[in-house]
């Protein structure tokens, strides 16, 4: 019997010990990306799209400067603050489950302080479009991106936060996280339609077809 407590009692303290490890890590990361970014922010220019990795998914937004505007819609005066403009949920969404807070209503374009945006997650610029699309002068990113201030709506798939922050940087609204859910989504269909057809003249088109999308 005492055998047995002495070995829940090391379990126990190990379970412990191992927790404390953990948070003592994790302060330390949550550190070390607190420096980070505080760093990256001295480096943003205007016009710059701003990654925000997230666990699933990245969100995006268009360095503007430190800002303080004044925006009349609709005859009611908007103010905003911040200097990370991006496509989000409203405050009065931020409590809302998911599949509500996502609604267009729920969303719209505003300006948000870099930190906060940041959060927990390492920031970084990506230009990784500027190979394939000539970046809009900085200042005209900025005014587009301040034009669209209080812009409620959102689409998953057709006008989210990285459609917003490519349309700002090269006045064209596409988001490379969609482009590859539908790319996964078309390349196991594709296999799934060649595993199951038994026809190796049906396979042999379905091979031509594939070759034709990836290189069109």
């Amino acid at each position: 019997m005492e055998d047995l407590v002495r070995i829940l009692c090391q379990h126990v303290f190990a379970a412990i010990n191992d927790m404390r490890n953990r948070t003592s890590q994790q302060v330390a990361l949550d550190k070390a990306i607190l420096n980070h970014n505080r760093r990256f922010a001295q480096l943003l220019d205007i016009g710059d799209k701003v990654q925000f990795p997230r666990q699933i998914y990245s969100h995006y937004g268009i360095f503007v400067g430190r800002m303080n505007v004044t925006i009349e819609q609709d005859n009611i005066e908007q103010q905003f603050d911040g200097d990370i403009a991006h496509l989000t949920d409203l405050p009065t969404a931020q409590d809302l489950p998911f599949k509500v807070s996502i609604r267009p209503e729920n969303n719209a374009i505003q300006l948000g302080h870099f930190m906060d945006i940041a959060d927990k997650s390492v920031a970084l610029k990506n230009h990784e479009l500027d190979r394939i699309y000539l970046p809009l002068p900085n200042e005209v990113i900025r005014a587009k991106a301040i034009e669209k201030l209080g812009d409620v709506g959102y689409n998953l798939f057709f006008g989210n936060c990285e459609h917003f922050a490519n349309y700002c940087r090269y006045n064209r609204s596409i988001s490379n996280q969609v482009l590859n859910v539908f790319a996964k989504i078309s390349y196991g269909t594709f296999w799934i339609s060649f595993y199951l057809t038994k026809d190796n003249v049906n396979k042999f088109r379905l091979i031509l077809l594939y070759f034709a999308f990836k290189y069109r």
